[in-house]
């Protein structure tokens, strides 16, 4: 399978669609390489596809048994009604074998349970991956502990919350407009499990999603780069039941506060189509 990057514009317009997403949006081609003549009409251009790493903050034990699916299969439940002609690959990157970055045309980092300052091995590793990946304009998303390292290794600072955890449904506002979503008054009410967070912001980022208990909750970098603490990832039963599991840690109060919360309205759906809409932004054109 050969492959050609394309630049794809997604618009309301009178020409014959690739496919049509569930957006209601037509996607179509608008740059042809000048090189070859094979890919010059809509006729011969083969079928749009975007080959997706996601890398997951932990692994699956042998055994474990959980009423909830692994972040990787939430992420992809949640991307692929968006994403029709995405292929996806997921790789620990706790105990797995990291990939070339141009293996891939775009990653997504989970979260897990760790903290970007502690000491791993593993974890030296990762973020100097991620740096290469960064380096080298491919498209990376990173989700609470992967929006910290994303920070970490851009040169912002991490640190843990003297305020305690963020967890449950809270309010986050869309401060900034970007090209797949737009600043609003309105806070969106969405899922939080965290108390690390991002408290500097690198150098050339710009935030764009902010709330009181965590101003830094989502930025970007030049055009690559989605960084977001909350969770696109969560329900409200999952995170009642992390809520319930750690709430020695997070406090009664706080836990009881958030557990409240979950009741309330739930805006989870606006991030999944952040994080779609930023995919799509770049395709691969395949031809068998």
């Amino acid at each position: 399978m050969n492959e050609l990057e394309v630049s794809i514009i997604y618009a309301y317009v009178s020409v014959r669609p690739l496919f049509t997403d569930p957006m209601g949006q037509l996607a179509f081609q608008i740059a042809f390489p000048a090189a070859d003549p094979r890919y010059r009409t809509l006729e011969n251009l083969g079928y749009l596809c975007m080959k997706i790493c996601i890398l997951h903050i932990g692994h699956t034990e042998p055994g474990a048994v959980s009423a909830h699916p692994p972040s990787p299969e939430r992420f992809k439940a949640g991307l692929a009604p968006y994403l029709p002609h995405a292929d996806w690959t997921t790789i620990s990157a706790v105990t797995g074998t990291l990939p070339q970055p141009e293996d891939y045309n775009a990653y997504l980092i989970t979260g897990g349970k760790y903290s970007v300052f502690d000491t791993l091995a593993w974890q030296d590793r990762f973020l100097d991956f991620i740096g290469d990946v960064i380096s080298k304009n491919i498209q990376i998303i990173g989700i609470c502990y992967g929006h910290q390292a994303i920070a970490q290794v851009l040169g912002g600072v991490v640190e843990r919350s003297p305020r305690g955890y963020g967890v449950g449904l809270m309010p986050v506002s869309v401060v900034a407009d970007t090209s797949w979503c737009q600043s609003s008054e309105d806070p969106l009410m969405l899922h939080a499990m965290h108390q690390d967070q991002v408290t500097v912001l690198p150098e050339g980022a710009e935030v764009f999603l902010s709330s009181d208990f965590c101003p830094i909750s989502g930025f970007t970098f030049n055009n690559n780069v989605l960084a977001i603490q909350q969770h696109p990832d969560f329900t409200c039963d999952l995170n009642y039941d992390l809520i319930k599991k750690r709430e020695d840690r997070i406090g009664e109060k706080t836990a009881i506060a958030a557990i409240a919360a979950l009741e309330g309205r739930d805006d989870t759906a606006a991030s999944v189509e952040w994080m779609a809409r930023f995919l799509r932004q770049q395709y691969v054109l395949c031809k068998s």
